[in-house]
């Protein structure tokens, strides 16, 4: 009865080993994300908020930097996104230093 019991232990280990894979985003992807955009005093931006974006990794979509530090996320995992705007961006941003508090809702590909 013990041998049963400890097969029966092992199968069920390795099917539970099995299910707990999570899914992370990685290049190519279309990702969902919810976002927003916050100067280094905590204000938030114009325009550096969205809610059910779609985002396809290595698009080249976003600032350089972002798209990068989405790579590896789960989903429903949230992250903090530090990135530096190019100095040739909008006026009010070229230059400055923002973090972006990222939501993965969903990797559809």
């Amino acid at each position: 009865m013990k041998k049963i019991v400890s097969v029966v232990g092992v199968l069920a280990a390795l099917g539970l080993a099995a299910c707990d894979k999570t899914e992370v985003a990685k290049a190519g992807d279309t990702v969902v994300i919810n976002f927003a955009g916050f100067l280094e005093d905590g204000t938030q931006f114009p325009g550096g908020t969205a809610e059910n974006f779609p985002l396809k990794l290595g698009s080249g979509q976003f600032v350089p930097g972002f798209e990068d530090q989405v790579v590896g996320m789960a989903q429903g995992e949230e992250r903090d996104i530090n990135i530096t705007f190019p100095t040739d961006y909008v006026p009010d941003l070229a230059g400055k230093s923002v973090v972006f508090k990222v939501k993965l809702v969903d990797i559809v590909d």
